[in-house]
């Protein structure tokens, strides 16, 4: 007969395959409305090369009949949320361009339309664009894979550092320890999540991985390397980030624990990466309630971009940031019975709050129900394997949903 714990795990992987596979049909970050005479059509593409082959003189004549290479034409670009004005008068090969929230007012002149587009697609890409582009896309993209909203490099960083307050799903239950119940502690999983964002979806997936080290079952020394892929129609993006944490008693249920990140990310379909530094500090109080525990943890992070250079231009959001997390849990130490093992219950509210005006989404909440069970594996002195569902929703009608498998041993 086939394990509890194997048939847990598949039922986790048909969960998480059916939120990925549902990413082929979100919308792509790029968007055309062609306006030509009468005619009027749209077209849409994962990146700019395919934009910018969907926009030749050739594709457009077939997608409306009533244009030629003379005719006035008024092409409003949608780029993933920063929306560029561009036409061609008549009988001209000057492409004008204008992108408001940018600052940008240009034009491009190749000597034909097809090669003054080209010439704005390369435009974007360059050292005198990119820095105004990519605050830009911070402020107005629903979906940068580096900042402005909960599925960004810099929104999963601070995550990343404020998971790292709780070390074991079961901390303020035992009284032999407050840490951790073993000294050696390794921590792997998958996090599967949808999100949208008007009208723009991200599918996203995340492997945490962590190590940590408490001698005494006190203090800790934290090891933690997540690593990210994101979705948005046909672009991918993946970024990583290292982080370090010394977490240290105060009292039996009081820690504070001190952090320090670094992450990197990008994408190619999206043209852009970016390079984050942090420190921050993390205060959990944990009050036992008969045979329950009500966790208070507090966060607060000071983000800021750094320098990166690929191809010669400089990919830094010039941002200072400063994020903060606060939520409250609520633990059964005791557990029910289900498929003839234990399996304790957690439920979780966090609110996230970015300072500052300059971001996409400032704020959203999360709430979340965590089923865990120990033990699993006999040849272990401890294991843990917890399952939870997130439901997160906040500024610019954003919403997600999540499913979150961890093992811990």
């Amino acid at each position: 007969m086939e394990s509890q714990e194997n048939q847990m795990n598949k039922i986790c992987f048909i969960i998480i395959t059916l939120i990925c596979t549902q990413s082929l049909y979100g919308r792509e970050p790029y968007q055309a409305v062609v306006i030509v005479n009468t005619d009027q059509v749209t077209v849409n593409a994962p990146n700019l090369t395919d934009l910018r082959r969907d926009l030749r003189g050739q594709s457009l004549e077939i997608l409306a009949p009533t244009y030629n290479p003379t005719s006035p034409v008024n092409i409003n670009i949608n780029l993933r949320g920063l929306l560029a004005e561009t036409s061609f008068a008549a009988n001209s090969t000057i492409l004008n361009v204008n992108i408001p929230n940018a600052g940008i007012t240009t034009s491009f002149d190749g000597g034909t339309r097809d090669q003054s587009i080209a010439l704005f697609k390369q435009y974007l890409t360059e050292v005198k664009s990119v820095p105004k582009l990519l605050k830009a896309y911070a402020k107005y993209s629903p979906i940068d894979p580096i900042a402005g909203n909960p599925n960004s490099l810099i929104a999963q960083m601070a995550q990343a550092d404020y998971l790292m307050s709780v070390l074991s799903p079961k901390s303020g239950c035992s009284n032999c320890w407050s840490t951790q119940p073993i000294v050696h502690q390794f921590q792997a999983g998958t996090y599967a999540s949808r999100a949208f964002s008007h009208g723009y979806d991200t599918t996203s997936v995340t492997l945490p991985l962590r190590y940590s080290y408490s001698p005494n079952h006190r203090f800790a020394i934290i090891l933690d390397a997540p690593f990210t892929y994101n979705r948005n129609g046909g672009a991918s993006s993946v970024y990583g980030s290292l982080g370090m944490g010394l977490k240290l008693p105060v009292t039996n249920n009081w820690s504070l624990t001190a952090t320090y990140r670094i992450g990197s990310g990008g994408s190619i379909d999206l043209v852009c990466s970016g390079n984050f530094v942090s420190c921050g500090l993390i205060n959990v109080y944990n009050q036992k309630i008969g045979n329950n525990v009500l966790t208070l943890t507090n966060y607060v992070g000071f983000f800021t971009s750094t320098n990166l250079w690929l191809g010669g231009v400089n990919f830094n959001y010039h941002l200072q940031k400063t994020i903060f997390k606060n939520g409250l849990s609520f633990n059964t130490c005791k557990g029910m019975t289900i498929l003839n093992r234990e399996v304790t219950v957690k439920a979780s509210i966090v609110d996230t709050y970015f300072k500052g005006n300059r971001f996409y989404i400032r704020h959203f909440d999360e709430v979340s129900v965590a089923l865990i069970t120990t033990h699993i594996n006999p040849c272990l002195k401890f294991d843990c394997l917890s399952l939870a569902f997130a439901y997160q929703f906040g500024d610019k009608s954003y919403k997600s949903y999540a499913l979150n498998m961890t093992y811990q041993f």
